[in-house]
């Protein structure tokens, strides 16, 4: 990450520059510098052809100089996503416009579109829960990518939906300015991931915000990256060993226990055809959506063959002695034909960070993974990858306002005191009695019975008995207070719903479209004229 203050961007920037240029390894026929510069020319040219389709693009007229600006990237799932992961397209044109470069960020629409609903915040400090609100209908998982909507009902009343159960909370919510924004980009898109996009990326721009965008299943179309891709995959046992090298080095590191996190190793597998390697992408077909883990086979000289050990079978010329004219024209043929392969996550940010950017912006979440695509460079390439920055915030929901003293509230702390003095009731009951003056005699000698066997040395003959007469007269004690403990275990069901209910509203996990748009705008660091 860049060292904290002024100019800390532009040193990390001149570090990645010069880490990029000592990097001497051959990709294809080009040199990885080579690889970079025409990478780059492709990314830039592509991300202003789509992001012009449906907003305003700036394009520098000298191609050449634009080229060799910096280059700043991240990347997210096209979904509607919390405010501290918004702040980092707000980094991204900061640092842009702070190094006269460009910012690119890519959508990450090869992940899975797992559910089409959002939970919201309704109740008061006291009773609060999430209130499931779909924004489209059920459908089969698939990947953002394919991902159509499949109720034009549900989504086109989501905005009024949704900002209607959130008034009572913020009467002002954007999502029911925006949403019409989304309902209109998937008129165009006819994709449900990339009209949420489109439509944030729009307002962005009346934000101020100076980005380009670019998504993933665009990225990997360009013929740079499928040169890339193809040598990846024509060293898949060497990516295939750094991959779990690298997962076991961060599990080491990080005391990760068990082989399931966060990934699973690639796995091995042998059939009639031969032996099978997991490779880090995934494969579908437009016939069946499902994504699929991909395995290659190397055995057969001059040919790749990938699988998802299925229904789907390609094969490819695809070795390192074949051209990379040639792995560019199997790869397209590929996608012509309607075969996807994707990059999983790891290899999705080992091409940004390696290929394309001069910084990676990164959230908490990204960053604490990266570590394995570190260790894959280091292993497959030998030196040291660019480094990356990290940005995140957190922003809470405005209810102060409406429950004054929220913030300042801790029912949890609360909690925890009564549930110590229910602890300290069932072994100390004598505490929490009325003075002894005012106890019934029967107590008060049950009081000094215990005090006796309190201060009578627990010798190996007595010490069972000693604890079976303090334990007894405990419980007997107890019974006295049983009002006090019945008051008590009324307040710990009242102060549990209420840390429950603290932490729905108080979550810094909601939508970033739940807020009023001047929040937003001092979040991200703005103009609020």
């Amino acid at each position: 990450m860049p060292s904290p203050g002024t100019g800390s961007i532009e040193a990390l920037i001149d570090n990645n520059r010069l880490l990029r240029a000592a990097l001497d390894v051959r990709i294809g026929d080009m040199r990885l510098y080579e690889l970079v510069a025409a990478t780059r020319r492709e990314v830039l040219m592509v991300a202003a052809e789509y992001s012009g389709s449906y907003r305003d693009v700036h394009r520098p007229s000298d191609t050449a100089d634009w080229i060799a600006r910096p280059l700043i990237m991240g990347g997210h799932q096209p979904d509607l996503f919390h405010p501290g992961v918004w702040l980092k397209n707000a980094v991204l044109s900061a640092y842009a416009r702070q190094v006269n470069g460009t910012a690119v960020n890519l959508v990450i629409d090869s992940d899975r579109c797992t559910q089409v609903r959002v939970d919201l915040p309704v109740g008061t400090p006291e009773e609060a829960h999430l209130e499931p609100l779909p924004f489209d209908g059920t459908a089969a998982e698939m990947a953002w990518e394919e991902r159509a909507i499949v109720d034009h009902d549900c989504f086109g009343s989501f905005g009024e939906r949704a900002a209607t159960l959130l008034s009572p909370l913020v009467p002002d919510a954007i999502v029911r300015r925006w949403w019409p924004l989304v309902v209109e980009r998937a008129a165009e898109s006819h994709r449900l991931g990339l009209a949420i996009a489109q439509a944030r990326h729009i307002l962005e721009e009346r934000f101020g915000l100076e980005t380009l965008e670019l998504p993933v299943g665009e990225l990997v179309k360009l013929p740079t990256v499928m040169v890339f891709t193809g040598w990846l995959l024509a060293h898949a046992r060497p990516l295939h060993e750094a991959y779990n090298a690298a997962l076991a080095a961060h599990r080491r590191a990080a005391r990760v226990k068990g082989r399931g996190r966060p990934m699973p190793d690639l796995t091995e597998h042998r059939d009639a055809v031969g032996g099978w390697l997991e490779v880090p992408w995934w494969i579908w077909s437009q016939e069946d959506t499902h994504r699929r883990r991909v395995y290659a086979n190397t055995e057969t000289p001059g040919t790749l063959i990938l699988s998802d050990l299925e229904t789907l079978r390609v094969e490819l010329p695809i070795a390192p002695e074949i051209s990379p004219a040639r792995w560019i024209d199997a790869l397209s043929r590929m996608e012509e034909q309607g075969v996807r392969l994707r990059p999983r996550a790891v290899i999705t940010t080992l091409l940004a960070r390696l290929l394309m950017a001069d910084v990676f912006v990164h959230g908490i979440g990204g960053a604490a993974y990266d570590t394995i695509t570190d260790g894959i460079v280091r292993q497959l390439i030998g030196s040291d990858p660019p480094r990356h920055a990290v940005a995140t915030g957190t922003l809470l929901l405005p209810v102060e306002h409406v429950f004054p003293g929220i913030d300042s509230a801790d029912p949890a702390a609360e909690l925890a005191d009564v549930r110590r003095t229910l602890r300290d009731v069932a072994y100390h009951p004598e505490r929490h009695l009325p003075p002894p003056a005012e106890l019934p005699a029967e107590v008060r000698q049950l009081v000094e019975a215990k005090r006796r066997w309190v201060e009578t040395v627990p010798t190996p003959a007595l010490a069972r008995r000693r604890c079976h007469e303090i334990r007894g007269t405990n419980s007997r004690l107890a019974a006295t207070a049983a009002g006090f403990v019945r008051n008590l275990e009324a307040r710990t069901a009242v102060l549990q719903r209420a840390v429950k209910a603290r932490r729905i509203l108080m979550s810094r996990t909601h939508p970033w479209c739940f807020f009023p748009e001047k929040m937003l705008r001092e979040f991200l660091l703005l103009e609020t004229d």
